[in-house]
């Protein structure tokens, strides 16, 4: 278990994320900022579109285990850091181009 544990930590927050954005859209009248900041890969959609389609809802449930994965394939190596760099960009060009009001 120790091999996979960053995959086992984040398989457990995203369910409390997941939540804690859902709250914060409030059925479409509240903010979508916490679910770009969030899930940037699951919101980069819509951009293309108009809505949140379903492949990019399950892109956004499994974005925080694939980051635990490649964070345990990249232990020691000092290009785990290109995870938060590359969250950062899809954050920033979500927020550039979506019409998240």
């Amino acid at each position: 278990m120790k091999k996979f544990q960053w995959t086992i930590i984040f398989s457990f927050v995203t369910p409390i994320l997941i939540s804690f954005v859902l709250l914060m859209m409030g059925g479409g009248h509240g903010t979508y900022i916490p679910t770009i900041i969030l899930f940037p890969f699951g919101m980069i959609g819509t951009i293309f579109q108009k809505s949140i389609t379903v492949p990019f809802i399950v892109l956004g449930l499994f974005q925080f285990p694939i980051y635990g994965y490649v964070l345990d394939l990249l232990k020691n190596n000092k290009y785990k850091y290109l995870i938060l760099i590359l969250h950062i960009l899809c954050v920033i060009s979500a927020l550039i181009f979506t019409n998240y009001k």
